[in-house]
């Protein structure tokens, strides 16, 4: 059934998720179904362990020379230079309007966002606002549509049991529009883009970093050299980068989604927004997940005549051969997105973009640089929950904090990898979401998950997501945000083992030991960290203007207390702007 949907839609794809765009053009373009075949074959080299093979990945895509590099050789030097544009532009934009730094951005394709849109809060999108990279204008243009409720549901309740929240993930965000404003801001203020440039090689001297790129936009493959004090790996999770600094370790866990925007739902139903629903138990070793959107808000005339609506189904899973294909899971969205979307069947409504890609994650997170002048960020670094998708929201939620960094970082000219290696630091809040994806998986051949417990992960969520909603949405809202706090998890865990203390033995047998002890490990850091949050706010005064520190230690000591915020997800877009204000107001005061 996939080839042929796939067949009659006759699309292209985009590289980096799977993502099918219509009437794709050009070099390098593919029909959906090549496209598909292309991403399974990655996905079977991770399952079939073929990134452990050193053939399957360029060992010395990073080299480090302990000597100064060849000053007679030209090549173009920027501050920074960041590699992977899409999101990577975000950060760019920042560090070039602050900084007022030169800054590049080297960028394999066309640096544009894709047609499906992005879905946030209108809150976090609002950090580019108060970064001043948009204005509000801008983001009444980038946000497409808002709406609400927004609903939780698992397979065996009643409908009593539906959880309804408001204002998360409740913004199609225009990623066309909202790549393109930050170029501009970017390039308005100075910045270089190298469209359709590949990175070759970076080669790490004493003294800098030099890339060596292949220019595409001529089919010449000329290659070029540029320099930079600071190189940024924003290339994803499958970037060259990140794989050598791996080591070919294979992710611990793997989201797989397959989706489809399609036309001609019922206008009247299509207000609200499924974050996380089931409509099947356990089945064959996999939990599905569902979450629905409407989309394409901007394309009609008003909310009530809105038909359009995007309709993910993703599963957590290891990456064992056992596993599904992507091309079997979209046989598996076939079949049962009618059952979740109440329609007779797939060919009720109009199939305009199908999704597919998945996302690998790291227990090992987030990644330490592989040498001195090169961090990564984004999903190259695994800053990501393993929960979510990663992608923008956890840029925008980082933004902030990385930017301001790097600004540092260049001013003081801190950039050995010890010291950039601080910016990822050890995060209890994000090592703590690896519990509850082990969780909301299922082993292969795990017998007991096949016949007699078939229910665990729907009566797991429905259990807990009641228990949430009983605290209030100081508790609910956090987690439905992905955002891991000690106060509402304790009292979460409380409140369960208090009213359903028969469940707590399903869940010990469900997880196993050992990812038990160590994630009381993470739960009793991110108490730890809860507890010397308070400190951070003046610690981070004293360490910026304290005479009686180096520069290395006045960074070193901020990146630290920055860990301890972050770590036990107590930040904040207004904490982060203020702290930026203050900052350049004493730095004026001084000059």
């Amino acid at each position: 059934m996939t080839k042929k949907i796939m067949k009659d839609i006759s699309l292209g794809t985009e590289r980096s998720t799977g993502y099918v765009r219509n009437g794709s053009k050009g070099a390098g373009s593919q029909t959906t179904l090549e496209g598909l075949y292309s991403i399974d074959r990655s996905w079977s080299r991770i399952k079939n362990g073929s990134v452990n093979n050193e053939s399957e990945r360029r060992v010395d895509f990073v080299e480090t020379i302990k000597a100064r590099k060849f000053e007679g050789e030209q090549a173009k030097e920027f501050d920074v230079v960041i590699c992977g544009g899409t999101l990577g532009i975000l950060l760019a934009a920042v560090l070039q309007r602050e900084k007022n730094a030169s800054v590049c951005v080297v960028e394999r394709g066309e640096l544009r966002g894709r047609e499906q849109e992005w879905n946030v809060t209108r809150r976090e999108l609002s950090v580019l606002v108060l970064l001043g990279i948009l204005t509000e204008s801008d983001l009444e243009e980038i946000i497409l549509g808002e709406f609400n409720p927004i609903k939780c549901g698992f397979f065996g309740g009643i409908e009593s049991d539906e959880i309804i929240t408001k204002d998360v993930l409740n913004c199609g965000v225009s990623p066309s529009l909202l790549i393109a404003k930050c170029r501009k801001s970017f390039e308005d203020n100075g910045g270089i883009v190298y469209e359709r440039t590949a990175l070759n090689k970076v080669t790490v001297f004493e003294n800098g970093a030099r890339l060596d790129i292949i220019d595409n936009n001529n089919n010449n493959n000329n290659s070029t050299k540029i320099d930079a004090r600071i190189v940024v790996d924003c290339m994803g999770f499958a970037s060259p980068i990140t794989l050598q600094a791996r080591n070919g370790q294979k992710p611990d866990g793997v989201c797989v989604v397959v989706g489809t925007c399609a036309k001609g739902f019922d206008p009247k139903k299509n207000k609200s927004a499924d974050l996380i629903k089931t409509v099947t138990d356990i089945e064959d070793s996999r939990q599905y997940f569902w979450e629905a959107f409407p989309a394409e808000l901007n394309a009609s005339s008003s909310k009530d005549s809105n038909d359009v609506r995007t309709t993910y189904m993703f599963s957590y899973l290891d990456a064992k051969p056992e596993r599904p294909s992507i091309s079997e899971m979209l046989d598996d969205y076939w079949k049962l997105m009618p059952k979740y979307q109440n329609l007779e069947s797939i060919n009720d409504v109009e199939i305009k973009r199908i999704l597919f890609g998945y996302f690998t994650t790291y227990r090992d997170s987030p990644l330490k640089p592989l040498t001195d002048r090169i961090l990564q960020i984004g999903d190259a670094s695994g800053m990501q929950s393993p929960l979510s998708f990663g992608g923008l929201a956890c840029m925008l939620r980082h933004l902030p904090r990385i930017s301001l960094s790097l600004v540092e970082a260049l001013e003081y000219d801190i950039v050995d990898q010890n010291a950039l290696g601080s910016i990822n630091a050890y995060q209890p809040a994000l090592s703590a979401a690896w519990l509850f994806q082990r969780c909301m998986s299922v082993q292969v051949n795990d017998k007991t998950a096949n016949t007699n417990n078939k229910t665990f992960i729907n009566d797991l969520m429905r259990v807990n997501f009641q228990v949430m909603q009983n605290l209030g949405d100081d508790v609910l809202k956090p987690f439905l945000q992905d955002v891991i706090r000690f106060k509402p998890l304790a009292r979460t865990l409380l409140s369960m083992t208090k009213n359903n203390i028969a469940f707590v033995p399903k869940i010990l047998l469900q997880a196993g030991p050992e990812p038990i002890i160590d994630w009381f490990r993470h739960f009793i850091c991110l108490g730890i960290y809860d507890l010397f949050e308070p400190i951070v706010e003046p610690g981070m005064a004293f360490a910026k203007d304290s005479p009686a520190l180096t520069n290395r230690q006045k960074f070193l000591s901020r990146r630290y207390l920055e860990a301890i915020e972050y770590g036990a997800a107590n930040d904040s877009i207004e904490k982060e702007i203020q702290r930026r204000r203050t900052s350049s107001s004493n730095k004026d005061q001084s000059d």
